[in-house]
Order: structure tokens, then sequence, then C-alpha cells
């Protein structure tokens, strides 16, 4: 969507200092927090979006974090930025992730909460900045068919992220419950570029895994749940996260 000319901005609650680093890379607690903004902001260069609005919350921490807070943050963003579209984590944060969870929470209420003008009514915003209620069109949730899934075990032999060692692994939608499928092939290669970013975090040889399952038939595509609309509901499956938009 960047690519044709929307305006897409990245919020991110963390700057994943509390993630493990891979072998061989020159970073230590201590200096982790930069290194991995840096990447954050490379990979929105190569996705070719703007500058991600952090959050600034700690890695690691989000389900205790202080929710009011967190939801206030989203508000305001959400009221100077006046989306459209919002897209985020489904409730079961991918791969059971608890940041990934409780930013799932965070935006949905989020959504609610930006449009009522009791809510929040003195939101602070930058000079200039816009900061009425807003009512987003679109809330969409970003997940994974079970099809990819088949896709990751066939390729690596598990479907799942090794934290600490523990496979967690990631969680399959059926075909039925899915609204939308984009088809993202043109842009493959900017997602391959954006993933190498984040150095810090892929170990040996995981790169390459990804280049090769994102050559898949099942990875040409993103898949979307609609749970949020003001403009309609598709009659079947959509190809258009715009669909139905002005």
């Amino acid at each position: 969507y960047a690519a044709q000319g929307c305006d897409v901005h990245l919020v991110t609650a963390t700057r994943g200092e509390a993630g493990q680093i891979a072998e061989g890379v020159a970073a230590n607690p201590a200096n982790l927090p930069d290194i991995r903004e840096q990447e954050l902001r490379c990979a929105c260069r190569a996705y070719g979006i703007g500058e991600p609005h952090l959050l600034g919350f700690t890695d690691g921490q989000l389900p205790i974090a202080h929710q009011g807070q967190a939801v206030g943050r989203l508000v305001r963003l959400i009221r100077q930025v006046r989306p459209d579209v919002l897209i985020t984590f489904g409730p079961e944060g991918i791969y059971g992730h608890y940041d990934h969870i409780a930013v799932h929470r965070w935006a949905t209420i989020a959504v609610e909460l930006a449009r009522d003008r009791d809510c929040f009514p003195d939101t602070p915003g930058a000079e200039g900045a816009d900061c009425r209620p807003h009512e987003v069109s679109k809330l969409y949730y970003r997940v994974m068919p079970e099809a990819q899934l088949d896709v990751m075990r066939n390729e690596n032999g598990r479907a799942a992220v090794m934290m600490d060692g523990v496979p967690f692994p990631f969680v399959g939608y059926p075909d039925a419950q899915i609204t939308t499928v984009v088809d993202v092939a043109p842009y493959v290669d900017a997602k391959v570029r954006g993933i190498r970013c984040h150095a810090s975090q892929i170990p040996s040889g995981a790169a390459e895994e990804w280049e090769a399952m994102m050559q898949d038939p099942a990875f040409r595509y993103e898949y979307y749940i609609l749970a949020h609309s003001t403009v309609g509901w598709p009659d079947g499956q959509e190809d258009d996260l715009l669909a139905r938009l002005g």
C-alpha cells in the first residue's frame, strides 16, 4: 500500500530489548535497545514507510504495563494520524506471545475509544495536531492460515518460534475464518529486505529459510480477519484492505 501512495504508519510498543541475541552479533543488553531501534528503522525504509511511532514500553512486560496509559497513547495516535484502516495482531498473538496479545487488546480497545469524545477528552497532541475523536473505518487482525503452517513444517520441520529452547507454535486459522486475502507477490523482495534488517534477532541460516519459504505460493498472500467495519462487510472473501472505502 505504501508503494501505491498510501500513507502508512507503523506503531511499536517496545524496542525489542528483551529478545534473544543471535550468535555472532556484536550486541549486549546495554546497547541492544538502540540496535533494535535502528534495525526497526532500517526495516521501515525497506518497506517504503516513514519513521515508526514508538510507544516506549518495556519489552516483555506489556501484560503488566499500565493499561490505561497504553490505550491512551494509542488513542492519541489514532486521533492524530486519523487512519481509515488499522491492523494489529489477532487474539492469539501469532504464536501466543504475551506482548503481542497485550497489543491486540490495546489496539482493539483504542479503536473503540478513539471515536468517543468522552474518553481521554484531554488527549494531548503535537503542536497543530488534530486530536478530535476519530472513527477507524476498518480494524483487521493479521493472522496465518493453516496452509502457511504446513509449508513451515515441510521446510523447517516445525511451525514454531524457538524461545530459550522452547518451541512456541504458530496458530493457524481455517480458511472459513479468514475474511481478506491480499496478493503481496510483487513485494516479497521488500519483505525479505525488511526481515534481514533485524540482524540481531536472526539466527544463522534463518534468513535463508525465510527467503525460501517466501517463494512458496502460500506466502505470496497475506491473510486477515476483518474485526470491525463501518463500511459494511464483504460478500465472500475480499482481496483489498481498502475495499469499500470512499
